[in-house]
């Protein structure tokens, strides 16, 4: 049975290994670190295994930054990734955040843009290695 869980606490390992299984690197550490604050996330399991993620950063009032959506390989094409990224779109509704922000590759284009989002210019640099 596909369960959506709402803003709770997801293991480091768990995530790390939803990572390396759509061939991204497993960051493992950084979701360890007691720092890392997420305004929300939800995670997907079947079961007790994780099946999908996404995450949200937000100063809580204007912007919010969604990110690391993610479904495993063997249940992608099932809508699971619709559904995650619908479910984070109403709750950050919900809280009355006025702008929703994603970066996306372009073959995912598409996929965004039935959710409302448009392209805009930005930039992105990354500073370091996360293993």
């Amino acid at each position: 049975m596909i369960d959506y869980r709402i803003d709770v606490r997801i293991e480091a390992k768990a995530i790390g290994d939803l990572r390396e299984s759509v061939g991204w690197n497993r960051m493992e550490q950084v979701y360890r670190d007691p720092r890392l604050q997420s305004f929300c996330c939800i995670g997907v399991y079947d079961g007790e295994k994780l099946i999908g993620y996404v995450d949200c950063v937000s100063n809580g009032v204007t912007d919010a930054y969604i990110q690391d959506l993610m479904v495993h390989p063997s249940y992608q094409g099932q809508g699971i990734g619709t559904q995650l990224m619908t479910r984070m779109i109403e709750y950050l509704k919900c809280k009355g955040i006025y702008m929703i922000s994603v970066i996306y590759e372009d073959s995912l284009k598409p996929f965004y843009e039935k959710f409302g989002f448009c392209g805009m210019l930005s930039g992105q640099m990354q500073t370091y290695s996360c293993d």
